[in-house]
């Protein structure tokens, strides 16, 4: 069953050129997308992905700061136009010469709804530590809900090319609220599923938004190895419930795909609830939890069609010029150290250039949240045109 709708999208011809409206809905959405946006009629024109629908300021998430919550243009892997949700913060006070470089974040599994997305919700440490710190550093903050939280349709939860999309069209978005002063130039940061989408909007980066100067890649406990994560995480409860995510997304995603192939008649039952539910994240981590091997009577990782989108949608098999940070905690119960090493390795090998960082005794979120020191150096020395190094074996 899939899930996404497929709907004709209108956007007025006398709004795309604008920069900023008001409003989340707005009357320069995306007519049939959702939300309140357009009047469907049938003389106007498409935007292109990265056009800024609406930007609402809202309250700031600390002093000296502006906020926007925004909705964008961009498209879906099947070439259907969407708009996208998310959040654009600057520095009040205008630079004293030129365009402020963005930094922007890529959140970790929310879940799968529109009542997950970050820009609704919130995300505490990001809100009140995150984001204060990027814009007391003078950096533009950016962060997308990716396509399906916030808008129409279940989330595409780990498949890379949606999110990288979602990541990219935020920045063109940014550049024109005039007041937040982004320049083309980012880096990207990104935890867990988040760390996932950086690496690729590394490797589309230079086809979907060559203006955009990707200037590096900060990937934090990275979502990886898809195919090994099926194999091995089902007898891990901490990680059932993100499987169970991952397969009512490809159900949605990917037309060939059923969930009737992979689980027994009571987990498909309990997954069906939370379908209906429009459950968040924690309720499927809390339903699956117990569930002896995610319900699982046939693997995903054994049926052709499954496989080939688990690999499909695993970073590292696609080599970029763009430098990256990876950061990887040794006790990590979610995103296993060893499946990290594996991404290296092949990053390695493709002649990608990855830092690599474990440190030991980091939980998950440690990886990022311990490490914004080292991710702001890092990311300041990409700016400032400093030639990376990587630590790739001689």
């Amino acid at each position: 069953m899939r899930y996404l709708v497929s709907l004709v999208f209108v956007l007025a011809l006398g709004l795309i050129g604008c920069s900023e409206t008001t409003g989340t809905g707005g009357s320069g959405g995306i007519a049939g997308s959702g939300g309140d946006g357009g009047d469907g009629g049938t003389g106007g024109v498409v935007p292109q992905p990265g056009t800024l629908l609406s930007a609402e300021e809202i309250d700031p998430f600390g002093p000296n700061m502006k906020v926007w919550r925004v909705l964008y243009a961009s498209e879906a892997i099947d070439g259907i136009p969407i708009e996208v949700s998310g959040i654009v913060a600057a520095p009040s006070e205008p630079p004293a010469d030129g365009l402020r470089d963005v930094v922007e974040y890529a959140h970790g599994s929310a879940g799968l709804f529109d009542a997950c997305a970050p820009s609704s919700t919130g995300l505490p440490w990001v809100n009140n530590v995150l984001t204060p710190t990027l814009i007391n550093a003078g950096y533009v903050y950016v962060a997308t809900d990716y396509e399906g939280l916030g808008t129409p349709g279940i989330h595409p939860y780990n498949v890379g090319e949606s999110e990288a999309r979602g990541v990219l069209d935020i920045v063109r978005a940014a550049q024109q609220i005039e007041e937040a002063n982004a320049s083309n130039r980012v880096v990207v940061w990104g935890l867990s599923q988040g760390g996932h989408a950086a690496l690729f909007s590394g490797e589309i980066a230079t086809d979907w938004a060559p203006e955009i100067e990707v200037l590096g890649i900060v990937s934090a406990a990275p979502g990886s190895e898809l195919e090994t994560v099926s194999r091995e995480g089902p007898a891990n409860p901490d990680i059932r419930g993100f499987m169970w995510m991952l397969t009512v997304a490809y159900e949605a995603t990917y037309p060939s795909l059923s969930q009737e192939d992979l689980y027994d008649a009571e987990t498909l039952g309990t997954i069906a609830e939370l379908v209906d539910q429009e459950a968040c994240r924690d309720p499927f981590l809390d339903a699956a939890q117990d569930v002896e091997n995610a319900g699982f009577v046939t693997n995903p990782a054994d049926l052709p069609a499954w496989l080939e989108r688990l690999v499909e949608n695993s970073p590292g098999y696609e080599r970029t010029e763009i430098p990256i940070l990876m950061l990887q905690g040794s006790a990590d119960p979610v995103i296993l150290q060893s499946w990290t090493d594996m991404l290296f390795d092949r990053l390695c090998n493709i002649g990608s250039q990855p830092d690599y960082r474990v440190f030991e005794g980091y939980n998950h979120a440690q990886s990022l949240t311990l490490n914004v020191p080292a991710a702001l150096e890092w990311s300041a020395a990409r700016f400032a045109g400093e030639v990376a190094t990587d630590t790739c074996p001689e």
